[in-house]
């Protein structure tokens, strides 16, 4: 009994052995646990933002567009279609362009007019018609005045240079465009940019089509608004554009395009009667034709007619002549002659022989030749 006691209390002080090393850690509580995770949510979001921030700058440049790359404000590189890689913002920027072979278009705006009379030149404003549009007046070589509306339509050839002058570009083309035609109109005359000359005038330039004129005085724009741009590009001020095409109406001022419209009026009116007077001229002249066809061949066939008559009735007197000789031409005269004489008289009912010797005479009736 006293070992089972022993034993007993052997393992009640084993039971009650104090543990060896640090206490354990209590478990976290439902802060310190909510904290834990917010961070953790906080460093995938800040990681999530970082492989977003350094991939923001690789994108598809279109098939239709190109890209300007500026490093720090200067421009590095330039990028055709396709895919671009670049350094994140703002280590790199970049510039979505229009393509080269992309046309863009510009309509010149009309300055403001000086005065009123030079308002009144090229009229109010109108809702409808050509005045909607921006015009400005020019004067011709021939000392008349022109309205233009234009259209430009032009392309990107430089990227670098239409990129570091591309808020410059739309106001210089409006300057250029104004001086080159300033210069262009004033050594043309008003007809080669609109029919305003008929009959005479413009039989000289029968020659030359109205549309060969036209598309002349297009062509001299075009080539002098692109020597402008050249010589910018050669003195280092290029806008990186070339002008592919000039879209261009002119138009007259509204009391000259009042008068040329009367005067056109007047022109077809006097046109059309000249052909109306043409053209029964050309009619009396068939009928004419006509009737001398008609005359000559009744003619030639009553000489025809007569022709043959007269052969018919010489053609026994050319045959005895034919046939006579100096011997017997007097007796076959005579022969012919009674033959005549005879037929002549047995075509009379009755005859009256008088002896022309005999003093008598005689009234017989007829006709006074």
């Amino acid at each position: 009994m006293t070992s089972a006691a022993t034993e007993a209390h052997d393992d009640h002080d084993h039971d009650h052995v104090e543990p060896v090393g640090p206490p354990p850690v209590p478990p976290p509580g439902p802060i310190a646990q909510s904290v834990a995770i917010g961070f953790r949510v906080v460093y995938a979001v800040t990681l999530l933002l970082i492989v977003v921030w350094l991939v923001s700058n690789i994108r598809e440049i279109p098939s239709d567009s190109q890209a300007v790359v500026t490093r720090f404000g200067r421009i590095v590189r330039t990028q055709a279609s396709g895919l671009l890689i670049a350094w994140p913002r703002p280590i790199e920027q970049v510039q979505l362009l229009p393509g080269p072979q992309r046309l863009l278009s510009q309509d010149i705006a009309a300055l403001p007019p000086p005065s009123d009379k030079a308002q009144a030149l090229i009229g109010q404003p109108t809702a409808q018609g050509a005045q909607a549009q921006a015009v400005s007046p020019y004067l011709t070589g021939d000392g008349n005045v022109l309205v233009l509306s234009a259209s430009l339509i032009y392309r990107i050839t430089d990227p670098v240079a239409y990129a570091l002058a591309e808020s410059h570009v739309a106001p210089a083309l409006d300057r250029l465009f104004r001086a080159t035609t300033v210069r262009v109109t004033a050594g043309r005359g008003l007809n080669e940019f609109l029919v305003v000359e008929t009959g005479d005038e413009q039989a000289d330039d029968a020659a030359q089509p109205v549309a060969a004129l036209r598309g002349e005085v297009r062509e001299a724009l075009l080539k002098a608004m692109n020597d402008r741009l050249q010589s910018l590009a050669d003195s280092e001020a290029s806008l990186g554009i070339a002008i592919e095409r000039i879209d261009m109406t002119a138009y007259l001022p509204p009391d000259a395009k009042t008068a040329f419209d009367a005067v056109l009026l007047a022109t077809q009116a006097a046109d059309r009667g000249v052909a109306m007077a043409r053209t029964d001229a050309e009619r009396r002249r068939q009928e004419a034709a006509r009737e001398r066809e008609r005359l000559l061949s009744a003619a030639q066939a009553t000489a025809k007619e007569l022709v043959s008559k007269a052969n018919v009735d010489t053609s026994r007197i050319s045959a005895l002549e034919q046939e006579a000789t100096p011997q017997t031409h007097g007796s076959m005269i005579m022969r012919e002659y009674r033959n005549g004489v005879a037929e002549i008289i047995g075509r009379t009912q009755s005859v009256t022989l008088v002896d022309p010797q005999s003093g008598a005479r005689f009234i017989l009736p007829g006709s006074q030749q």
